[in-house]
């Protein structure tokens, strides 16, 4: 970035070196949380059982990593966010792009990958049944609600041993396609910027976002949208992430369990826009992307991804090297964000 003339900075955080350790722990709890119960300590029992689902729904649905935040405090490894930015405006666009890798694991084995939104929607219900049968036996004082709740969270103790069969015995995956094709792709449209200024220049204002540790609870862009947050929730933030095998697409709404879509404008300007470009608007049904909090919030955002056969290409796996990307869909990717920036200048509501 600064060999194209850019001055960027650093935004330091810090996290764990997995999200292994934020659900091993929280899927723990639940689990024992019937356990104690049954042992007699039912009020222990029912506050952990509420904790377990709590800590679930804000890390997993609502994009607060406050578990994940904690084991960042004790582990203390240092990512950082890289952010540049160019031009000004009426209108800020932010474009993003994850530079981390992730480990690999049972379920993300190509073999059983297409099996992991069932997991996680498994997992999800399990929770839900044990907190709730646990909560009911506790204050009830009735054994039967804890049996039952015991049975019901045999998926997250299985789902546990995945997880620490993952720390112990795989390693981090090359990340080819998830996400230095996208980091490709955002240095690209850099660099077209920096030679091409008057693009966007006075027009808008640019920030180009590369975020740290999105496959540990999304949190770079955590701290990246909780610093910047009265610029970004007026922003306009595309996220750039798996680009560089399958077809590409736009995404209109985001998430597994609970769905959440930009506004109802911007989704209309990105299939329009999707239509001209012969590409599709989706719905992503995986884990979350950079920008997926952002949806939560009914913000106006969107990843740009590619998908085959419905699926990420080599996903969290030991295949996901460079060789199997794709420069056709680098470069097309490149444009495709480039032109988006150009029709979101002119077509800007502040420019009516």
């Amino acid at each position: 970035m600064e060999s194209y003339g850019y001055k960027p900075s650093l935004q330091f955080f810090h996290t764990p070196p997995s999200f292994s350790y934020t659900y091993i722990t929280i899927y723990v709890m639940l689990a024992a949380s019937p356990l104690l119960a049954l042992a007699g300590l039912n009020v222990l029992g029912a506050l952990l059982a509420l904790a377990g689902i709590v800590f679930l729904v804000l890390e997993e649905e609502l994009y607060i990593p406050v578990v994940t935040r904690i084991y960042g405090a004790l582990w203390r490894r240092r990512s950082a966010n890289i952010i540049a930015d160019m031009g000004e405006g009426p209108e800020t666009i932010v474009l993003t792009a994850h530079y981390d890798s992730t480990k690999a694991a049972f379920s993300f084995n190509p073999a059983r990958v297409h099996s992991l939104r069932p997991t996680i929607k498994l997992n999800f219900i399990s929770s839900v049944a044990v907190a709730s049968l646990t909560l009911t036996g506790a204050l009830l004082g009735s054994p039967l609600p804890l049996i039952v709740s015991v049975i019901a969270s045999t998926p997250l103790i299985v789902s546990s041993l995945i997880l620490v069969h993952r720390e112990v015995f795989h390693g981090y995956v090359p990340g080819a396609n998830d996400n230095a094709s996208g980091v490709a792709v955002l240095l690209g449209v850099a660099e077209h910027l920096a030679r091409d200024p008057g693009k966007v220049g006075g027009k808008a204002r640019v920030l180009m976002v590369f975020t740290g540790a999105e496959e540990v609870g999304l949190l770079g862009s955590h701290y990246f949208y909780r610093g910047n947050w009265d610029m970004v929730r007026g922003a306009i933030t595309i996220n750039i992430d798996n680009p560089g095998v399958g077809s590409l697409a736009f995404t209109e709404c985001e998430g597994v369990i609970m769905t959440w879509c930009s506004s109802g404008e911007f989704r209309k300007i990105i299939r329009e826009f999707s239509l001209s470009k012969n590409i599709q608007a989706v719905t992503y049904k995986l884990l979350p992307t950079d920008v997926t909090p952002l949806m939560r919030r009914g913000l106006r955002a969107s990843s740009l991804m590619a998908f085959a056969d419905g699926m990420i290409a080599n996903y969290h796996w030991y295949s996901d090297t460079a060789d199997k990307v794709s420069s056709e869909n680098l470069e097309k990717a490149k444009s495709i964000i480039l032109d988006l920036l150009e029709a979101l200048v002119r077509d800007s509501p502040v420019h009516g």
